[in-house]
């Protein structure tokens, strides 16, 4: 076997490792990116075989055998990790960014139990609070290492004694190795295997690091025959495989166990084509990427701390690509010619004693380290408290009004922050829901009844006070979802509603008279220069059947049966969340592309990424329960409201009206500007206004033949004096 640097793998491994840097980063243009991980698995059984092949060049026990194909892989991998773990973890105690939990992970890459970690910490790769684990990257080392531990075991006892091997052996390990993987692959696809433990388990990623070293074994049986001359045919399956993986990481075709196996076919094409042919020199006419593909291992090690570290300090998006990138190549680089090239070859000028204790030491103190650092943090870290804002929203006579259900909750909190407590709490009416019962049928499912209240109640205060802005808040759109998508923790379906009358409302007609009430409300509001603003809410989750509190779930490494379930069910594909109240949504989007003082406020971007929802952020849980926000869950919708306030707020100066004939009370303040472009507002009566500068003035006789002179001042403060104005 040559020892030559075929380029053809290394431009393999720098396409994987671009793609999945890239995909890391966040961007939309490459959502299969990640794939580049299956990529690897593929060419390290490939070269890992090949390793062990060329290495058997001369008798040596079965102990031997294993002895030296893993100090080999010790001096090749530990150098670089030890000193990326050990970094990561002094960056993560100097800026206080670190958990316990990331800690967990780092110690457990150490000694290649990542995954097991991750599996245990039910930690889904696309989910939103993995993204916070400095080590989750590690996963696929680990993964590696473990199938590595199979490989090396059957070539030990197969054929590790022999020089070369007898083609008896050579069978037999081929045999063996194709039994296990066929076995691999018919676990990835059982129904009984969840999509946590196929993306992380070696017993589902060996099929394809098992494909590499197959081919190798293949290889390595026909290296006598001549040479096979290229051919445009034979060029072309190259191409078809490059092609295939590049389709893959652009448009993300397929997902789970059905990417990979397409993965790990089209990387086994392209390798199988380049090895026959004879095609090392490489695919593409670029050294440099070649060079990348040298320096795999190291840009894969230092890339997931460089893009969270990015993320930390730069809010601006190129500039977080820029610097994310730049770190990391700039400490890849610098990584590969300091500490992995110098050191994977050290072995062999010690003994093998010499080099297992060297090797021993470094693992013992950077264990020791890490778990200091652990240590530390773990007694100085606590659970983000969210400080409770003073503000309520019980001024009498603002403009701003509230109308929610439930799930108003802590959200009154962060609306009332939102607008310097200038606002009221006026209760739930007709563009809401009432529960009335739930109901068991005969068949014993609960069935949903609700009414819908009378709208005049809410459209008398409306004509009386005339408010700036309504916002509603309801959360019943996961309810009210088709009930193929409703939620597996609800155990009934909202097909059938009660009108306040008592009649039977279809689910139709209840959509459509949810519409109507919003319309009318709508238009009702733009009459008196007001806008009307409600929520759709963020996702739902399956937690009903868990009875215990969210807060007492931290990512640690083991942690209660009920805290598992819990976490294993915080998280739901963006896809499901989105059909989940699809109906509702489009009513809402409709509404607003209607009116221009409708606005559709969703709820969901803070727990959203695009592919997954959490209700987990930073491993802290921001709900109470499954549909429920917490304090914290609330502080992270605080800007939408924000948003709001700023889209509503008027920018011209105020004029006083006063209706003739009517209580002085009556009267309003036109303000120019804002989201509507006009804002009628309830001006604030005082004894003496605290601001002297006087805006204009009003002659008003009430209701009772008296007359008023009504006077406007700054801060829309307004006083009134019997007789008329001067």
């Amino acid at each position: 076997m040559t020892t030559t640097v075929r380029q053809d793998i290394q431009q393999l491994r720098a396409i994987a490792v671009i793609a999945v840097i890239v995909n890391h980063l966040g961007v939309s243009w490459l959502p299969g990116g990640y794939l580049g991980v299956d990529v690897f698995f593929v060419v390290s059984g490939f070269v890992i075989t090949n390793s062990m092949l060329s290495s058997n060049t001369q008798p040596l026990s079965r102990l031997g055998f294993f002895a030296q194909f893993w100090i080999r892989r010790v001096f090749r991998l530990w150098p670089m990790l030890f000193i990326t773990v050990l970094g990561t973890s002094a960056l993560l105690l100097v800026t206080g960014l670190g958990r316990p939990d990331t800690f967990i992970t780092g110690i457990s890459s150490l000694v290649g139990f990542a995954n097991a970690r991750l599996i245990l910490g039910r930690l889904d790769y696309f989910a939103l609070d993995t993204g916070t684990d400095w080590f989750m990257h590690t996963w696929s080392l680990a993964v590696e290492e473990q199938v590595y531990v199979t490989l090396s075991l059957i070539f030990a006892v197969l054929g590790g004694s022999r020089a070369k091997g007898t083609k008896g052996s050579m069978r037999a390990i081929t045999a063996v190795i194709s039994v296990l993987g066929i076995a691999s692959l018919v676990l990835s696809f059982a129904p009984f295997t969840t999509e946590l433990v196929r993306f992380y388990s070696p017993h589902t990623r060996l099929y394809q690091i098992g494909a590499g070293a197959l081919l190798a074994l293949t290889a390595a049986r026909v290296a006598s025959t001549p040479p096979n001359q290229s051919t445009p045919i034979k060029q072309s399956l190259v191409f078809i495989g490059l092609a295939g993986l590049f389709v893959q990481f652009f448009t993300n075709i397929a997902a789970g166990a059905m990417a990979s196996l397409v993965s790990t076919l089209l990387t086994t094409l392209v390798l199988a084509s380049a090895t026959a042919f004879h095609h090392n020199s490489g695919f593409l006419p670029f050294r440099w990427i070649g060079a990348v593909g040298d320096r795999s291992y190291a840009l894969y090690l230092v890339h997931w701390p460089a893009q969270l570290l990015a993320t930390s300090l730069i809010d601006n998006t190129i500039g977080k690509v820029l610097f994310s990138l730049g770190l990391t190549f700039g400490l890849g680089l610098a990584g590969y010619r300091l500490i992995e090239n110098p050191t994977r070859h050290q072995w062999r000028r010690i003994r093998a004693r010499r080099a297992i204790g060297i090797a021993l030491c470094g693992l013992l103190a950077t264990l020791a380290l890490t778990s200091a650092s652990y240590g530390y943090v773990n007694r100085n870290s606590a659970t983000p408290e969210v400080a409770l804002s003073n503000a309520v929203c019980n001024q009498e006579d603002s403009s701003v009004w509230l109308i929610g259900d439930s799930h108003l909750g802590a959200i009154r909190h962060e609306i009332a922050r939102a607008f310097e407590g200038n606002c009221a709490e006026v209760g739930g009416y007709g563009v809401i829901l009432d529960f009335v019962d739930l109901a068991r049928s005969p068949s014993g499912q609960r069935a949903l009844r609700v009414k819908l209240p009378p709208l005049q109640a809410l459209v008398d205060q409306i004509t009386q006070h005339s408010p700036g802005v309504i916002f509603v808040v309801h959360f019943l759109s996961g309810f009210m979802a088709d009930p193929s998508t409703a939620p597996r923790s609800a155990d009934f379906v909202a097909t059938e509603w009660q009108s306040s009358t008592g009649e039977s409302v279809t689910r139709a007609e209840f959509l459509a008279l949810f519409q109507e009430h919003l319309n009318y409300l709508a238009q009702l509001m733009a009459s008196y220069g007001g806008s009307l603003v409600v929520t759709s809410p963020p996702p739902d989750f399956n937690w009903l059947s868990v009875d215990i509190d969210p807060q007492l779930c931290e990512n640690g490494l083991l942690t209660m049966p009920e805290c598992r379930t819990l976490k294993s069910e915080a998280r739901v594909s963006r896809a499901e969340h989105r059909a989940r109240g699809g109906e509702i949504r489009n009513v809402l989007d409709k509404l607003q592309n209607l009116h221009p003082n409708f606005i559709h406020l969703p709820l969901d971007a803070p727990f959203c990424n695009r592919l997954y929802c959490s209700n987990f952020i930073g491993g802290v849980p921001a709900y109470q329960d499954d549909d429920h926000l917490n304090f914290l869950g609330a502080s992270l919708v605080e800007p939408l409201f924000q948003s709001v306030r700023e889209r509503l707020t008027p920018s011209g100066p105020g004029t006083l009206i006063c209706t003739p004939e009517t209580s002085v009370y009556s009267c309003r303040v036109s303000l120019d500007g804002g989201f509507s472009g006009k804002l009628l507002v309830v001006p604030k009566f005082v004894a003496n206004a605290v601001s002297k500068e006087l805006i204009n003035r009003v002659d008003h006789i009430d209701n009772f033949g008296s007359p008023y002179c009504v006077s406007l001042w700054a801060n829309i403060e307004a006083t009134f004096s019997p007789g008329g104005c001067d």
